[in-house]
């Protein structure tokens, strides 16, 4: 090799090391709290598969379960990147909420909020974004030590099935009881690693969280009672847990891509 060609091998070389040596810098942004769902299941009929009842609840400007995923993807970072930078942010925009997946599902078609989003990182020095957003997937919720549901769900919300039959066991006294009617929160969630200069996506993670916390006492007026079997604060603290749950799983598989 002609010495020319040596030094800017060197050169190149070093520069490539010098590269890999810098600490990356992550914006972190959620847009996954922005609404809640409820679905309540319905027996298929026919060939339809995904009859199940669904009411969506905006949650306005309150940003706590955006908040909490952040906060929650900052740690994960800190833990598995302890070197690297972090610029938490938040959004209100709808714009961004309501696009928040097909904005890297067909970028053509919406490259005015491909911008937008863009600039919330503008000379802040970011390498990368990570971003935590809804995910649609066929329900497959923990009942006890299985999974079930059907249809589909995404984002934040509870699953209610007023028919299902729950047996428990009492060991010590040789005891069964039986009751109908469950109440699953679930985190449906998708994480994605993305160039902050270029928007392409490096990485992805897809992650499904519930709990079966409650069934209905009582076969009376059953839906309302396994409704209003948690609390308002009780039914958040489940939501925060397994999103943070969610999260705290799923960056480290993320950043490891």
């Amino acid at each position: 090799m002609k010495p020319s060609l040596l030094i800017m091998a060197a050169l190149l070389l070093a520069s490539t090391v010098h590269a890999a040596d810098v600490p990356r810098k992550y914006g972190i942004l959620s847009l996954v709290g922005d609404s809640i769902s409820t679905v309540t299941y319905v027996p298929e009929i026919g060939s339809r598969t995904d009859i199940n009842d669904k009411q969506v609840y905006s949650l306005g400007e309150n940003t706590l379960f955006d908040e909490a995923a952040i906060r929650a993807t900052s740690a994960a970072v800190q833990e598995v990147q302890p070197a690297a930078g972090r610029f938490l942010m938040l959004s209100t925009d709808a714009g961004l909420h309501q696009k928040q997946n097909a904005m890297f599902d067909d970028p053509a078609g919406n490259q005015a909020d491909r911008d937008f989003l863009k600039s919330l990182w503008k000379d802040k020095g970011i390498t990368h974004l990570i971003l935590v957003t809804k995910y649609r997937a066929d329900t497959e919720l923990k009942f006890m030590n299985e999974s079930g549901g059907t249809g589909k769900i995404e984002g934040l919300g509870f699953y209610m099935d007023n028919r299902v039959e729950v047996v428990s066991h009492n060991d010590k006294k040789d005891q069964h009881h039986s009751n109908r009617g469950v109440l699953m929160p679930f985190a449906y969630i998708k994480l994605r690693l993305i160039n902050a200069d270029t928007l392409a996506v490096e990485g992805e993670v897809r992650l499904k969280q519930s709990q079966m916390v409650t069934y209905a006492q009582d076969a009376d007026e059953r839906a309302v009672r396994t409704w209003g079997a948690l609390t308002a604060k009780q039914k958040t603290d489940y939501l925060d847990h397994l999103l943070r749950e969610a999260v705290s799983e799923g960056v480290p598989r993320l950043l490891k891509q």
